[in-house]
């Protein structure tokens, strides 16, 4: 009766033996999908830092050229501001010498003993020619903005008619 007690013992513990074999086999199993798994995603991973490396050099690079803009921009802007500056200068100096050679042109015609001064100076100007002036000083004024009253946007395309002035020249002796 021993023997078969022994030999059920022994039975039992290559039964469990087996069992607890295949339980190792299947956990090895499992565990051996959960690092392939885990490796993948440790791949994915390291693609998505590359990536993002990728990215923050490009925006690095992307800022420092943003501010090296930015730079140029102060310095233009400074370079602006004393031009204005002087330009402003300029024209308020422009202004008194204006306002003095007007009081004096003022007072020779004040002075002046002379009659064709004084009736030159009293004599009005044609309105003709204060529009042509006028026309004139307004045009210089738009130029800059392009004003179609004072200069065709496309320019002409008419040709030129022959006149004495562009005759053919004739060579010159000396």
């Amino acid at each position: 009766m021993l023997s078969t007690i022994s030999s059920k013992i022994i039975a039992l513990l290559i039964v469990l033996l087996i069992v607890l074999i295949g339980v190792f086999t299947a956990f090895f199993v499992i565990n051996k999908g959960q690092i392939a798994l885990l490796n993948a995603n440790l791949d994915k991973s390291e693609l998505a830092r590359s990536e993002l490396q990728k990215n923050l050099s490009s925006v690095t690079s992307s800022l420092e050229s943003a501010e090296k803009d930015k730079q140029t921009l102060l310095g233009n802007l400074a370079l602006l501001a004393k031009a204005l500056s002087d330009r402003e200068r300029s024209r308020n100096e422009i202004k008194r010498e204006f306002e003095q050679s007007t009081k004096e042109l003022t007072q020779v015609f004040e002075r002046s003993s002379d009659e064709k001064t004084l009736t030159w100076g009293a004599t009005g100007i044609p309105d003709a020619v204060n529009s042509v002036l006028e026309q004139s000083a307004r045009c210089a004024n738009r130029y800059r903005n392009q004003d179609s009253v004072c200069f065709s946007a496309q320019g002409t395309d008419q040709s030129v008619h022959r006149s004495a002035v562009f005759q053919q020249e004739k060579p010159r002796s000396f």
